[in-house]
């Protein structure tokens, strides 16, 4: 398998998008009610459209993961918007989708993420993993430490999300 860690291209949009729709359905069910799941495949057109007309290359913060030259993952990444971290980076967002997870790939994307923060000048890291996810013990795996818990709100839930702190040194 040909692997490919890059920068997000406008011309990604469309396979973030689907990507997204598939991860939160795979990854979030029996987490996030089903009605917002399924609504995933009903806006992804408007999803698609939205992510390109914001698309901004100099203000560009994602990359994408190919294999075989299709996107089955990305990472999102930046200064923290938490107050209680405000001089962090955070990882806000990294998807797998489910057939390429527990084979290293995560960790790629999660490490070219914290390579990139670091240049951007952030030695603390948090990343937010919503309770009930399995990815937390991926986080643990990757010498996360526990932090504290932050409120989540999606699909008309309120949800909790566990914070880990990572050192980037």
């Amino acid at each position: 398998m040909n692997c490919l860690i890059r920068k997000k291209q406008k011309t990604d949009c469309e396979g973030v998008q689907k990507v997204i729709t598939l991860a939160w359905q795979q990854t979030y069910k029996g987490i996030i009610n089903d009605e917002y799941l399924n609504a995933l495949n009903l806006n992804e057109n408007q999803r698609i459209e939205n992510s390109i007309n914001v698309f901004d290359e100099n203000n560009n913060n994602e990359l994408v993961l190919e294999i075989d030259n299709k996107i089955v993952g990305f990472v999102k990444f930046g200064k923290s918007k938490d107050e209680n971290f405000i001089e962090y980076g955070e990882i806000n967002a990294l998807y797998l989708l489910k057939e390429y997870k527990g084979k290293g790939y995560g960790k790629l994307l999660f490490d070219k993420a914290k390579q990139e923060l670091k240049k951007m000048g952030y030695f603390k890291i948090i990343v937010g993993c919503l309770v009930g996810n399995s990815s937390n013990e991926f986080y643990k795996h990757m010498n996360g430490k526990f932090q504290s818990t932050r409120n989540f709100s999606k699909g008309g839930q309120n949800l909790i999300e566990n914070i880990y702190l990572f050192d980037n040194n």
